[in-house]
């Protein structure tokens, strides 16, 4: 959702750190290494995280011609999570619990006993749904840092944070006034002027 159709709400950051040199070709090898990888059910992970096309999430072959686009890298983050519905779990524990206590002749499962069942059950049902899957739009401007994002969970943001700057080794801050002076290069004078200001408030509660 976001840079191409869908939501125009986005959250703006700021990459700061230097581009390596040959920085294009070194994203890229950077993006296919944490680019996503589907969930098992065999495996414990309840949740996949990495990137994909931001033309498409289950296009997973990244090049050149998918990222770029003149001075932007165009990239989408692909979130994949498992979601059993409650009642669908209870209903399907609840069976095996019986099926297991009477193979064993007894009335009462050990602790041990039903974390091990919960995990087998989990599996199983995870075999037979598919994953919820949810992609974000990102877009950055090589030239100027600014990194729009399109999500306003700051959940979201946490993940971002942590893969962005595992995949490009610089970091994110979220864009602000101070943030948008920095870029735009204040003079001096200028700098000392802004780090001065106060917030200002244009209207006053009345209670």
């Amino acid at each position: 959702m976001g840079a191409l159709k869908g939501s125009i709400s986005f959250t703006k950051f700021k990459a700061r750190g230097e581009l390596p040199e040959g920085f294009r070709d070194t994203f890229i090898e950077r993006l296919r290494l944490r680019a996503f990888r589907p969930l098992s059910p065999l495996e414990d992970a309840p949740q996949s995280v990495g990137w994909c096309s931001i033309e498409n999430l289950l296009d997973l072959e990244i090049d050149h011609g998918k990222v770029y686009f003149e001075t932007y890298l165009n990239i989408g983050l692909r979130i994949d999570t498992w979601v059993i519905p409650g009642s669908l779990f209870k209903a399907h524990f609840a069976e095996a619990e019986r099926e297991h206590l009477a193979k064993k002749g007894r009335e009462k499962l050990g602790r041990q006993e039903k974390e091990e069942l919960k995990a087998v059950v989990t599996k199983r049902l995870r075999a037979q749904l598919m994953p919820v899957s949810k992609l974000i739009d990102l877009s950055w401007n090589l030239d100027t840092g600014a990194v729009r994002f399109w999500s306003q969970s700051a959940r979201l943001h946490e993940l971002l944070d942590e893969i962005f700057e595992d995949t490009f080794k610089l970091t994110l801050l979220p864009e602000s006034p101070y943030t948008t002076a920095a870029r735009l290069g204040l003079s001096e004078l200028e700098s000392n002027v802004f780090a001065e200001l106060k917030p200002t408030a244009f209207h006053v509660a009345v209670f």
